[in-house]
């Protein structure tokens, strides 16, 4: 579980970027963590990895304090940064020489995942591609076995070939007992990998649950006949909207919509999901 309580962050004398800010994550999950540039995605991963310290507050990652950058956290987390500066060395050698800090890291797989995403591992990194070198890096990530698989912007530098290609691998490699966070402004490119959602905002942050939200809040398409409206918006001329309550038969809810309504209607669908709760 990933625990964040009373977290405050400042970049020296500038704005804070976190203040009060709580938040629970269960184990176990494939959560995207969404939200506009500068609201803090990138500093929330440094957090949880222990990059940087919180100035005030406490988090907790597998019952860990990040800011201790302890040798039995570090061996059950991997971060996957936005950019990667890796040494001039060839794939299998980084394998080889850093694999030994992760105990249940699973060779056969990282080989089998390096073939799939066609990465020739007799090449020096550094002379690999943008999108080759993520496609490592996420290779690299999986066969860890880390409980906690931190990216951020994973997606970026990938052609639509590879993000479909990294879409199916982590879908097809992420075990029960892995959280995998990803951070991202491309929606688009996690709705079919992720089970639950941190929106964040300036000052605040929710988790939701994909599998339960169609029970709080409903996406309705067309005219709204009951029901208070949250958020509407026209797709190819036609209404779409977001409807406080469920339905009998639950739809799936549209990210960009959801992105959209915690945006631009906070507090409305914050009553919603907490009425239907019962809080």
């Amino acid at each position: 579980m990933i625990q964040l309580t009373n977290l405050g962050f400042e970049y020296g004398a500038k704005a804070a970027v976190f203040n009060g800010l709580s938040l629970t994550i269960p184990a176990g999950r494939s959560v995207g963590i969404l939200g506009a540039n500068g609201v803090g995605k990138t500093t929330l991963i440094k957090l949880l990895s222990g990059l940087i310290s919180p100035t005030e507050g406490e988090v907790s990652v597998l019952e860990f304090n990040p800011r201790r950058r302890e040798t039995a956290l570090y061996q059950d987390l991997y971060l996957v940064p936005e950019e990667s500066q890796l040494p001039a060395i060839s794939a299998l050698a980084y394998i080889k020489r850093f694999s030994v800090f992760y105990p249940k890291f699973d060779h056969p797989q990282c080989t089998q995942l390096l073939a799939k995403f066609s990465v020739d591992g007799s090449k020096k990194l550094t002379a690999l591609s943008l999108g080759q070198k993520k496609k490592f890096i996420i290779a690299f990530a999986l066969s860890t076995g880390a409980r906690v698989i931190l990216m951020d912007e994973p997606t970026n530098g990938l052609d639509i070939p590879s993000k479909a290609l990294f879409r199916d691998t982590v879908i097809a490699h992420q075990t029960e007992e892995q959280t995998l966070l990803i951070c991202t402004h491309q929606v688009r490119d996690l709705e079919s990998i992720i089970d639950s959602v941190v929106m964040m905002n300036e000052g605040s942050a929710h988790w939701f649950d994909l599998a339960e939200l169609p029970n709080r809040i409903s996406q309705v398409y067309g005219p709204v006949n009951s029901g208070t409206v949250l958020h509407s918006e026209l797709r190819l001329g036609s209404p779409v909207s977001l409807v406080a309550g469920g339905h009998e038969q639950p739809t799936d809810i549209d990210l960009e919509m959801l992105f959209n309504t915690f945006h631009q209607n906070y507090s409305g669908l914050m009553a919603a999901v907490a009425q239907e709760q019962g809080l």
